[in-house]
């Protein structure tokens, strides 16, 4: 299911990403690879807080919707 269908306090894990290149590229760089646990922190302004690896980032909703996971 895509990250935005995620309810908030949850956690799931990655299992891939249907963006374009560059931008798995990047999301890489941020420590978001299959595998990787995450969970959605709060919704604000139409993007999501999320938590990886003791992190928190804001993700667009249009690359949160391309990011797969399962929880």
């Amino acid at each position: 299911m895509p990250l935005t269908m995620l309810a908030p306090g949850k956690e799931a894990i990655i299992n891939g990403c249907r963006a374009r290149e560059t931008t798995k590229k990047f999301l890489e760089s941020l420590g978001i690879v299959p595998g990787t646990s995450i969970s959605v922190v709060s919704e604000m302004g139409g993007s999501l807080i999320v938590s990886v690896k003791g992190s928190r980032l804001a993700l667009n909703r249009g690359v949160a919707q391309q990011l797969l996971v399962q929880a």
